[in-house]
């Protein structure tokens, strides 16, 4: 019989359709999974930790990552034509050990900062693949597939070559069959078609059926950037949307990200085909100056998760983001809630990426996937609402513990896996020799 572990916590959110608080609550773990949840003297064990002064909540489910992005902290932000003209070419010279480390890096700073799922599609996605499958998250991954000339798209031009789609395909292929399943379960490989106009419309018919005959998911840019939407306008005659949905990409198992340039009837179409969105707020707002159509995605019932995409992964800071981005775009003060926000972030993500049978509340049956937040800080009291403290007051800094599938990754502020001082290190050298391979000044 599995040893019964019980967190006691001063407050516990298990973030399920009520969104309920429960002062002093507990949470009952065998194995890998949640048995009971409620009131810390009707919840027994075999084994009793408390913590009086912290918050308990299920994991952040990160729907939208590109760990091993992290090489381009800083690089971006103030940079003009900086996605095309400069992440794009850089990453060519970004192989799969710079990948691997830079990885391990991402994926500390998402479990130091509470996120214990991530949706991930990069280059080498393999290594990817190993670094979460180190660290113990929970993560699915895609190779990053795509048949343009990535860097030739910021010199103004589109070669596509049907050879680089082909070869990129087989990848992910690859990774399906190496990775889908592996790390008792945690990983699971989805089909990543880059972007609505990075991928031709045989690409993404081929990318389709090699998802679909796997049962696999697809990740997706759509409609993110001016360049794309005019590209589609000028050459197809459609919205990025309505290409995706002739090209049979959308559906129930796609992952839509971004969506800054949908209009009314892209988000039709999305409600339509019953697409679920990704949504990164901090990201956008930071690298485009724009939200989106957020509100009319939200009006029209989509499942929309939260991300936080690359560069900062904090995703207590994307959740202001995703609040005072709505509230400036509808001149409505009260336009999201904190509540909302972290359910978008938690059960929103989770059932965005067809996870919420397993993660992104604290209910009996489901993993155990949560995070203890210290609010025995001056910015985090006096504590009357937890989840409006959290949400407008707490960063990832002030996480303390992690677990996924019932293992503790985090403790006390420290990963249990790994010195963080080694993956610095580590990652630098890898930018380092990247950077100098790409002529940085």
């Amino acid at each position: 019989m599995e040893k019964r572990l019980v967190l006691e916590a001063g407050w516990v959110l298990p973030m399920d359709a009520k969104l309920d608080v429960i002062r002093n609550g507990a949470v009952a773990i065998e194995g890998n999974q949640i048995v009971e949840v409620g009131p810390a003297g009707d919840v027994t064990g075999d084994e009793i930790r408390r913590f009086p002064r912290h918050v308990l909540l299920p994991g952040i489910v990160n729907a939208h990552t590109h760990v091993a992005g992290a090489i381009f902290r800083g690089q971006l932000e103030d940079r003009p034509n900086n996605f095309y003209g400069y992440a794009m070419p850089m990453e060519q010279h970004m192989d799969a050990d710079a990948i691997h480390v830079l990885s391990r890096l991402g994926i500390a700073e998402l479990l130091l900062s509470g996120c214990t799922t991530m949706n991930d599609m990069f280059h080498h996605a393999a290594e990817t693949a190993r670094a979460a499958a180190e660290a113990g998250i929970r993560a699915q991954i895609a190779h990053k597939t795509y048949d343009v000339d990535l860097p030739g798209i910021g010199r103004g031009r589109r070669d596509y070559s049907p050879d680089r789609g082909v070869r990129k395909l087989g990848q992910n292929v690859e990774l399906y069959e190496k990775w889908n399943g592996a790390a008792d379960g945690r990983i699971e490989v989805r089909f990543g078609a880059h972007a609505a106009d990075t991928c031709s419309p045989g690409l993404h018919r081929k990318i389709v059926t090699e998802a679909r005959a796997r049962g696999a998911g697809i990740h997706t840019h759509v409609a993110q950037g001016r360049s794309e939407h005019e590209y589609l306008r000028d050459r197809y005659g459609q919205s990025s949307v309505r290409f995706l949905e002739d090209n049979g990409v959308l559906g129930q198992s796609t992952v839509a990200v971004h969506l800054l340039y949908a209009d009314t009837g892209d988000i039709e179409i999305l409600r339509r085909t019953e697409t679920p969105a990704a949504h990164c707020p901090g990201n956008v707002i930071k690298s485009s100056g724009m939200l989106g159509p957020m509100s009319e995605v939200y009006a029209a019932g989509l499942r929309v998760g939260w991300g936080t995409d690359w560069v900062t992964m904090d995703p207590w800071d994307a959740m202001r983001a995703g609040i005072v981005g709505l509230r400036l775009q509808t001149n409505d003060p009260l336009a999201l809630s904190a509540r909302e926000a972290l359910r978008r972030f938690t059960s929103g993500s989770a059932d965005a990426l067809g996870l919420a049978d397993r993660v992104g509340s604290l209910e009996p049956g489901k993993r155990a996937d949560l995070i203890l937040v210290d609010i025995d800080q001056p910015h985090l009291a006096p504590l009357d609402d937890p989840f409006g403290v959290l949400v407008y007051n707490a960063s990832g800094r002030d996480v303390t513990h992690v677990m996924v599938d019932g293992a503790l990754l985090v403790a006390d502020r420290r990963l249990a896996y790994a010195d963080t001082s080694e993956l610095i290190r580590d990652a630098e050298v890898a930018a380092t020799r990247v950077w100098a391979a790409g002529r940085v000044p």
